[in-house]
């Protein structure tokens, strides 16, 4: 069966790296972006680049409830199946603002949007197939602290690390659910990245960020190794519900991996979410 491989926010930086090594493993490539312009640039040199046609570009907006819904639409009316799904894509915005559907920006994008565009896709992984989700979060997730109550509350640095620990939460909480139908679902932390995500477009702000965080930066390329790793290696066909960094198992506190919590999070989605359909 040909593998399909779908990765968000895939017309630059970890994400353009992810979906060339995919094309480059001979997989189809949906590249599922907001900046379609940026996407077809970027779909163009991947084709050439790895010698392989299927790579296809499709709108998407995680912030929107209805967009995700019209991606899912879209694919499934072009395929049958999907193999892998990277929830890559994901914002920091200085503004705190509320999307059309009444959700704070950077947590629909990070966390939100992802959640219900796996919702919508799961049925559609093959039944005994490699099937595999990884979910981009962060090592910042340890200043993530929240109450599902404030979800919507928290802006800048804080919303994005609470979109990072509801992402890892979720992703184990996912892990335990989707066990059955054959599915694997991971978290990622790719270290600091020198990507557009760090820009905040303040030109003292970057400064100031460039300079606290250079000892630690990394390229896209390096960043975005562990996530192909997880993607494309049969080393980790069966694992599941694990946090990695540098390619291998990260250890969770157990303070900050509460079943509870992660119960709690997944109803709350369901609540959010329960009766979507594409």
């Amino acid at each position: 069966m040909n593998r399909i491989a779908i990765v968000t926010g895939s017309d630059r930086g970890m994400g353009r790296e992810t979906a060339l090594a995919l094309a480059n493993n001979h997989h189809t490539v949906i590249m599922a972006c907001i900046d379609i312009p940026e996407a077809d640039r970027t779909c163009a040199e991947i084709k050439r680049l790895s010698g392989n046609n299927n790579v296809f570009v499709y709108k998407i907006d995680l912030a929107s409830i209805a967009s995700i819904k019209q991606f899912v639409f879209s694919f499934l009316r072009d395929f049958d199946h999907v193999n892998i799904l990277i929830n890559n894509a994901g914002i920091i915005t200085m503004e705190y603002t509320i999307t059309e559907d009444g959700f704070e920006n950077i947590m629909a994008v990070n966390t939100i949007g992802p959640y219900l565009l796996t919702k919508l896709l799961a049925p559609h992984f093959p039944p005994g197939e490699d099937n595999r989700i990884i979910n981009m979060s962060s090592w910042i997730y340890r200043f993530g602290r929240f109450s599902i109550d404030k979800m919507d509350k928290y802006h800048y640095v804080k919303a994005y690390s609470v979109s990072k620990y509801a992402q890892l939460l979720i992703s184990l909480e996912l892990a335990d659910v989707l066990k059955e139908k054959g599915i694997t679902v991971n978290a990622v932390n790719p270290g600091t990245v020198r990507t557009t995500i760090m820009r905040t477009n303040k030109r003292l702000y970057d400064l100031i960020i460039n300079i606290l965080m250079a000892p630690w930066y990394v390229d896209a390329k390096e960043g975005a190794k562990t996530c192909i790793y997880l993607a494309t290696s049969g080393d980790v066909k069966n694992e599941t519900g694990k946090f990695y960094r540098n390619s291998k198992p990260a250890a969770i506190p157990k303070w900050y991996n509460s079943r509870a919590m992660r119960k709690k999070l997944l109803r709350y989605y369901e609540t959010l979410f329960g009766t979507e359909t594409p």
